[in-house]
């Protein structure tokens, strides 16, 4: 089993809040480069895509994948911390590769969590992480290897 965990891209400030920021030109520019990587995974919106439902995450998504099918959003997803993230790609009870979209520091403390590696992902990174198993249920601490990085700093140990 596949999880990719994906940091949205570069987001403005907003006089609404911070669940409501859009990716700015920068941002934007930084899903070209982070498409490109997604597509040499040959990474679909086929695969199940679950995304934080904040502004910057759907327009990464949209950004990132050319159809809206196969994603969920999700308010959960949003600020979560690494636990609640384990918890709720658990809960999927999923046999697919999963993507998940969201924010920091959550998906940096997870990949390290997963993986016993000091991860910290900028924004419009991308990281795979392999299991030995083929489902979801059984991702936790430790399980996961690093296959492959766009924009991540990796360090060699992580204590969770």
């Amino acid at each position: 089993m596949k999880l990719y965990l994906v940091r949205h891209a570069n987001a403005l400030e907003s006089p609404l809040g911070d669940y409501e920021r859009k990716l700015s030109e920068k941002g934007n520019v930084q899903c070209v480069d982070l498409r490109s990587f997604i597509l040499s995974k040959k990474i679909t919106s086929k695969n199940k895509v679950l995304c934080s439902a904040a502004q910057r995450t759907k327009e990464t998504y949209s950004n990132i994948f050319t159809t809206p099918e196969g994603v969920s959003f999700h308010k959960r997803l949003y600020l979560a911390n690494a636990m609640d993230l384990l918890d709720f790609i658990c809960s999927m009870n999923s046999d697919d590769d999963i993507v998940l979209i969201g924010h920091n520091n959550g998906l940096s403390r997870l990949a390290s969590y997963l993986t016993a590696k000091h991860i910290v992902m900028r924004t419009a990174s991308c990281v795979e992480i392999r299991f030995p198993f083929d489902h979801s249920k059984f991702i936790s601490k430790g399980t996961g290897e690093i296959y492959s990085h766009h924009r991540c700093d990796i360090m060699d140990s992580y204590y969770f």
